[in-house]
């Protein structure tokens, strides 16, 4: 027993070594051993940015010239994924639930003939990276909350303080301090900043140093 938990921890150390080569850390990140990261068509670690006290448990891949931007003290949960091709922005204090996926592309050709030809291609060649499909770019404000099961889809700003509702699909813009649900998500509540009361004092700001 004593020498598998020392494998174990062995092996963990491991793996969060070699994620923490694929990518540039600004600050004490803390990665888990469920974390990866995936380096693809040339993509290096200054494709993927990771700002003080952030915790990943969950996977980013970066494809050729994508930019994954992560804020301080942001949760990226268990098996969650982030797969950029253009660029991702992920604000200071968000938290991401388990099960999410944030695709800035649509993963693969719309026109029937390219997804043929595809097809009939190995696993990992050229012809089935992102770059064939259409991108645009992902941002998460500050702040956000995202719950479990929810995919956002290419071109999506959400606002700050935004909340989005487990197992939501969200196609389209979310404002600032509003929540969303559904799929496709739409807006159910606004100005959650005004119409919900705090739980935590004041004071606790400070202490945390926000």
């Amino acid at each position: 027993m004593f020498l598998i938990k020392l494998y174990k921890k062995y092996r963990d150390k491991k793996i969060i070594k070699s994620v923490q080569k694929k990518c540039t850390c600004l600050g004490n990140v803390t990665f888990y051993n469920t974390a990866g990261i995936e380096l693809i068509l040339g993509a290096g670690p200054q494709n993927i940015i990771i700002n003080d006290k952030a915790r990943i448990y969950g996977s980013i891949s970066a494809c050729q010239n994508g930019k994954v931007n992560i804020g301080k003290f942001v949760h990226l949960g268990p098996h969650s994924k982030i797969c950029c091709v253009n660029n991702i922005t992920i604000g200071d204090y968000t938290g991401i639930g388990p099960n999410v996926a944030i695709i800035d592309s649509n993963y693969h050709p719309v026109n029937p003939h390219d997804r043929k030809i595809m097809r009939q291609t190995p696993g990992g060649s050229y012809e089935r990276k992102w770059i064939h499909s259409d991108n645009k770019p992902i941002v998460l404000g500050e702040n956000v909350w995202v719950g479990e099961n929810v995919r956002i889809c290419k071109g999506v700003t959400i606002g700050d303080n935004a909340v989005i509702a487990a197992c939501s699909v969200v196609t389209k813009d979310v404002p600032a301090n509003s929540i969303a649900a559904g799929n496709p998500a739409k807006i159910v509540k606004t100005d959650i900043d005004q119409n919900t009361i705090s739980i935590f004092d004041d004071s606790l700001l400070e202490k945390y140093g926000i």
